[in-house]
């Protein structure tokens, strides 16, 4: 039986653990972005630094994650509207090899995603501090982390996320 005195030293160390995460994912911000090459739907090698000058969204996420799904055709309009003034998405799955790739790749292309999917590790996962999904990141073109989104809440997230994608391109009008 758990007392109330060890009841709150868990519920303590519980707090101490998510504020030390939280520090963590803050510390990243500012940072070079922690470079990957992990393979596409397709099964092709992709590495971030491919990216260098362009602005880059990074979105962790899962095919069971009812946020994450409901986000995936802002984040494909954001590509298309973006892209040509130098924005790249990529999205990364975040169960890895959970469903296989293709069943990912069947799963994106029956909702019209093109934007580049990756199957993320949990290499990757922890060196971007995913605790929640989905979670965005945007990495400037110098290849710093310039910020991160957590959720997606469809009246709020497109706009605060569409604001800092155009900030990192230097548009301050639609």
């Amino acid at each position: 039986m758990r007392t109330a005195k060890t009841a709150g030293a868990v519920v303590a160390a519980g707090l101490l653990s998510a504020a030390s995460l939280s520090s963590a994912q803050d510390d990243i911000r500012g940072k070079p972005a922690f470079n990957f090459s992990l393979k596409d739907v397709n099964g092709r090698q992709t590495s971030l630094k491919e990216f260098k000058g362009k602005v880059v969204v990074l979105d962790f996420w899962a095919v069971w994650c009812g946020p994450c799904v409901r986000s995936l055709p802002f984040l494909q309009n954001l590509q298309d509207k973006y892209g040509r003034d130098g924005l790249v998405v990529i999205g990364l799955h975040v169960d890895d090899r959970r469903p296989p790739s293709d069943e990912v790749k069947e799963y994106l292309t029956e909702r019209d995603v093109s934007y580049t999917n990756l199957i993320s590790t949990t290499e990757v996962d922890e060196n971007y501090v995913v605790m929640a999904m989905p979670t965005t990141y945007f990495v400037d073109r110098d290849g710093k982390v310039a910020g991160r989104h957590i959720g997606f809440n469809p009246t709020k997230a497109p706009e605060e996320i569409e604001k800092q994608v155009k900030t990192l391109l230097g548009r301050t009008t639609p």
